[in-house]
């Protein structure tokens, strides 16, 4: 179930009251009860429509819905993350009927909207067709056909075996393809010593540098590292990890990265359950721009506009569509149709 709910059922179990075991069952139920019901919410929510002039209360309904539950849970108990409201609420029964209205909470929090919910701002929309995609052995046309398409960005996802299990591409890439483009080469670096690679990816002509922070222990200081070296900065999240570490860090960032599936693979089904760290960070920082990468497609693209995401990340969901261009458009007007 999760670390807290473990420790308060070892806890009351090791209790002399004789009503400690069913005290104990009960309270793990109320708990997963009440998880389903936080996932039922969300997807309400996130199917539900918004008008720019609501904005703000939306995106402070979906930030309050965070989850604890780790994703190869959820994953499982729906179905593959389904999005089909019918099916959530076959699968999760209780939540069902304990859940509240998307009105019913847009208007609770209206009633009591917290002082740090900024006014929504206009952001740009910049999709970033994910490289990772692509036919390698065509990599520099496969790159100005995207840019040619309307993509704004080109995504390199860069993994050391080590931090995930898969192994990519490296600054040597970087530095070839940069001989071939001028467009932002936005370098997601899933190693573990993103600090060690600063000084290549900056001589490679990288313009972003992302790193994760489960590999760093000193954020601040691979911030400025990565500032000084002329590059722009930003931290990833991964599925699992709290919203709350990245806010510290935010304004000191050019964007933040949500990722929306576990980093190491590509073709994975989007966690729509992650909108609500969009969310609140938008809240928050009503002008950073906010990244978002996996499983990010046609149908999936709406969701994230909705939660505040103007940063697009997209592999297959490009790449492997039959009229790509089609596509970046409609995720630049998802973007540009949930603006304030």
């Amino acid at each position: 179930m999760g670390g807290k709910f473990d420790a308060e059922l070892k806890s009351m179990l090791a209790s002399d009251s004789s009503f400690a075991y069913m005290e104990a069952m009960d309270a793990a139920t109320a708990a997963v009860v009440k998880e389903e019901t936080t996932l039922v919410e969300i997807l309400q929510l996130l199917l539900h429509p918004v008008q720019p002039s609501n904005l703000k209360t939306y995106r402070a309904a979906l930030a309050s819905l965070q989850v604890r539950q780790s994703s190869q849970a959820i994953l499982k108990n729906t179905k593959g993350a389904s999005m089909e409201i019918d099916e959530i609420n076959k699968l999760f029964p209780e939540a069902a009927k304990a859940a509240r209205s998307p009105e019913a909470i847009l208007k609770q929090v209206a009633s009591g909207m917290a002082s740090d919910i900024k006014d929504q701002k206009q952001v740009p929309a910049i999709i970033c067709p994910s490289v990772l995609s692509s036919d390698f052995a065509n990599l520099a046309p496969e790159c100005k056909r995207m840019i040619d398409l309307g993509a704004d960005w080109l995504h390199m996802d860069v993994m050391d075996g080590h931090f995930v299990p898969n192994l990519t591409i490296g600054a040597p890439v970087i530095k070839s393809l940069r001989k071939h483009t001028k467009s932002c080469l936005d370098c997601h670096l899933m190693v573990s010593d993103p600090e060690m690679w600063i000084e290549d990816y900056a001589k490679a002509g990288a313009d972003t540098f992302v790193f994760h922070y489960e590999a760093v222990s000193d954020h601040g200081k691979l911030i400025e590292k990565v500032k000084k070296a002329g590059m722009k900065v930003g931290i990833a999240l991964k599925p699992d990890t709290s919203v709350d570490h990245v806010l510290p860090f935010c304004d000191q960032l050019d964007h933040v990265l949500i990722m929306t599936v576990e980093p190491g693979f590509g073709g994975q089904s989007f966690m729509w359950w992650t909108m609500p760290k969009v969310a609140k960070i938008r809240c928050q920082f009503p002008t950073l721009n906010i990244q978002v990468d996996g499983g990010v497609k046609v149908h999936t693209i709406d969701a994230n506009a909705k939660a505040g995401a103007n940063l697009i990340v997209s592999g297959s969901g490009i790449f492997k569509a039959s009229e790509p261009g089609i596509v970046i458009k409609t995720m630049k007007e998802s973007v540009h149709t949930f603006q304030p």
